[in-house]
């Protein structure tokens, strides 16, 4: 066994994410898997984390191994592609030979690798992202969604992010060996909010894609013209349309920008100087944009998703609770206090929160325990 941990997210979509200098877009599960790389080896673990090839790779500063894996296979039918596939996350994973292996995301391939795993006798976690791994709605066929049940029903453990996931793992999926609760990560320590500038404006920024709901944001912008609005949407091929909509709406709304993707040191300043990101998904886990806002002391406008009721039982912003009345009155409100004495409270508030509950270290120790008992330390 060279490693004791491999860390794989099924849902990378081709990017290596945080492993390539300049990229511009690191999806959740991506960022989430390389903060656990990250803490795990911090506390002495030797890991590994199989990624794509990164154009630009990065200097890393601690000792992990990265395992590179090819991209998906293109121009082939759908059956050559799969078996492509299985081959080439079996290959990463023969090469990272770990002790326990983690992979992120719902997805077919999260089946071979539970199955790899029990033939090898290792010890696999499955680590969810968003609720919809649980309820599978979003698989494009009944078939994708029968494997990927199976695969994480192969999990010695599931790790979820909150209470409403643990609630819906035992209803979706109740055969499961292990539910363990983890936080999310949040990166704190170098977050400066002293001296920030003052806000003025609106956030949001994800993947243009349905559950996200975009055209929601472009409505709250016409709902407050009084209020200025940033728009980051991150282009999705296979949703093409949407993203055209909304290129097109967008232009005519005067008070909101669409601006292009940018690496995540940019991103953050823009965050640091956000009124409030915006969320109007229906389907997330613990979105990272609530974390990123959170730890520079910015609070979070959400229409609908607010998991374990969060953001209305610790006040770091405002949950609309699906109502969109109380989602413009709370836009309006945030909008006309940006300058208020009590925006100083409500930002040591909310990174506290972040502070207390998503520190790597603390999220870090978690899954050492989690691990030492799969490896029967």
């Amino acid at each position: 066994m060279l490693h004791e941990v491999a860390i794989y997210s099924a849902s990378s979509g081709g990017s290596p994410g945080s492993y390539n200098r300049g990229a511009v877009h690191e999806g959740g599960a991506e960022r989430q898997m390389a903060l656990l790389a990250r803490g795990l080896s911090d506390r002495g673990y030797r890991v590994a984390h199989i990624i794509f090839t990164p154009e630009e790779p990065i200097e890393l500063d601690y000792p992990l191994t990265l395992v590179l894996r090819p991209s998906r296979a293109k121009g082939s039918s759908r059956g050559i592609k799969g078996v492509r596939e299985v081959a080439a996350v079996v290959r990463a994973l023969r090469a990272a030979d770990a002790g326990v292996t983690v992979v992120r995301s719902a997805s077919p391939a999260v089946a071979f690798v539970g199955l790899y795993c029990k033939l090898r006798r290792r010890a696999f976690v499955f680590s969810c992202s968003n609720v919809s791994d649980l309820t599978l709605e979003q698989m494009e066929t009944r078939w994708k969604a029968f494997v990927s049940r199976l695969g994480i029903r192969l999990a010695d453990a599931v790790v979820v992010q909150s209470d409403d996931q643990r609630a819906l793992a035992q209803r979706h999926l109740p055969r499961l060996r292990r539910v363990e609760r983890i936080p999310s990560f949040a990166v704190v320590d170098d977050v400066a909010v002293d001296g920030a500038a003052p806000p003025d404006a609106f956030l949001w920024f994800g993947r243009c894609v349905p559950e996200k709901r975009p055209l929601q944001y472009l409505e709250l912008a016409r709902s407050l013209p009084e209020a200025r609005f940033l728009m980051i949407p991150a282009r999705i091929k296979s949703q093409r349309p949407l993203f055209e909509q909304l290129g097109a709406e967008a232009a005519g709304v005067p008070n909101l920008e669409l601006l292009e993707l940018r690496p995540r040191t940019e991103l953050q300043e823009l965050v640091a100087r956000s009124v409030a990101v915006v969320n109007t998904s229906t389907l997330e886990g613990m979105p990272n944009a609530f974390l990123e806002s959170w730890a520079r002391g910015v609070p979070v406008l959400t229409l609908e998703f607010d998991p374990d009721r969060i953001v209305e039982r610790m006040r770091l912003g405002v949950a609309a609770g699906g109502s969109w009345e109380r989602f413009v009155v709370g836009a309006r409100q945030l909008w006309n206090a940006r300058g208020d004495a009590d925006r100083g409270e409500l930002a040591a508030r909310v990174r506290a929160h972040v502070v207390e509950e998503h520190a790597p270290p603390a999220v870090a120790a978690r899954w050492g325990t989690l691990v030492d008992e799969l490896l029967g330390r």
